[in-house]
């Protein structure tokens, strides 16, 4: 569980940096202010990080209890055309 979450921590961080010093980079190459490019930067790095640590948690919870959302196979009642009455 530990490992998990600093996982998460630490892929979230290197998603912000990464994201963050290419957008800015970029920005700041383009409309030639060093300004833009870093608030661009940071605010595309942050909802980059935000999303990557939403989905590993997402898939993270759907992975240790898959069968929760989709139902049990053996609770299904017997009842429907791909069944044959005994």
């Amino acid at each position: 569980m530990i490992a998990r979450i600093a996982g998460n921590i630490i892929l979230s961080a290197t998603v912000f940096v990464v994201v963050s010093l290419l957008v800015g980079l970029g920005v700041s190459w383009w409309s030639g202010g060093l300004l833009s490019g870093a608030v661009a930067g940071v605010i595309c790095g942050l909802a980059a990080a935000f999303v990557v640590g939403a989905v590993s948690m997402t898939v993270g919870r759907s992975a240790e209890h898959p069968r929760e959302w989709r139902g049990d196979e053996n609770e299904r009642s017997g009842r429907g055309p791909d069944r044959q009455e005994k």
